[in-house]
């Protein structure tokens, strides 16, 4: 379970997220919506460790993980997939794999395999570098690294965001399924619809507070939701 309490974060010298209360249960996927600037990529930058809070806590399960560097929190268990589908580009597919498995908690030899199945495109490009796939392989890649290192805890920062919409369909049948697996997901999604169709449980960000939150059924019925990302 990740539970962020009170959180807190400036970007430069802006307070862009101001006492964030959230709690993403163990095998839940959950969406995070908000428009552009409403703090969203603030807070899941904080809860991986890529950005410094200014107050607040964040644990997985049992351990306090809001001050940790990066590399501590992947082997804590979270694993950050953030806007932008960062893939090292002269290595191929394979080889991204192979490196993000080391960062991780687990020497699985089944890992790559198990990316394979949820992806079939990457085991047919695997040869292939990274920088020469599309953007939505790309993606599917960013995706795979995160797997790799055996999450508890897979956070994903707008994985549509520039695919083109049959990609967006694979991406978001794999975050589908890895749901069904068990996978604890927290979700950052442009596409509310979208979002709101697969989740277990929501929250709306406005000006780097929580505003709206609860299933996804009640917030389809929310006013405010309708309006400004289901009109």
């Amino acid at each position: 379970m990740l539970n962020v309490s009170r959180l807190s974060a400036d970007y430069g010298a802006i307070r862009a997220v101001r006492g964030v209360d959230l709690k993403v249960e163990a095998g839940s996927l959950s969406v995070l919506l908000g428009a552009n600037g409403a703090g969203k990529s603030t807070t899941l930058r904080s809860i991986a460790g890529l950005h410094r809070p200014v107050q607040g806590s964040i644990r997985l399960d049992d351990r306090e993980i809001s001050k940790l560097p990066l590399h501590k929190v992947v082997r804590a268990g979270l694993a950050f997939v953030p806007e932008g589908r960062m893939v090292v580009a002269p290595l191929t597919v394979e080889e991204n794999l192979e490196l993000s498995r080391f960062s991780g908690r687990a020497d699985e030899p089944d890992l790559v395999d198990r990316v394979y199945q949820l992806f079939p495109r990457l085991a047919e490009r695997r040869r292939q570098k990274a920088g020469l796939m599309s953007g939505g392989e790309q993606q599917m890649l960013a995706i795979g690294r995160a797997l790799m290192t055996k999450p508890q805890m897979l956070v994903l920062d707008e994985p549509s965001m520039g695919l083109a919409p049959a990609i967006v369909d694979l991406v978001f049948e794999a975050i589908v399924a890895l749901h069904k697996q068990g996978q604890s997901i927290l979700l950052v999604e442009q596409n509310a619809a979208i979002a709101l169709s697969i989740c277990d449980y929501g929250w709306v960000m406005k000006r780097g507070q929580i505003v709206v939150e609860g299933r996804p059924d009640e917030l389809k019925q929310n006013p405010e939701v309708l309006e400004a990302y289901l009109s």
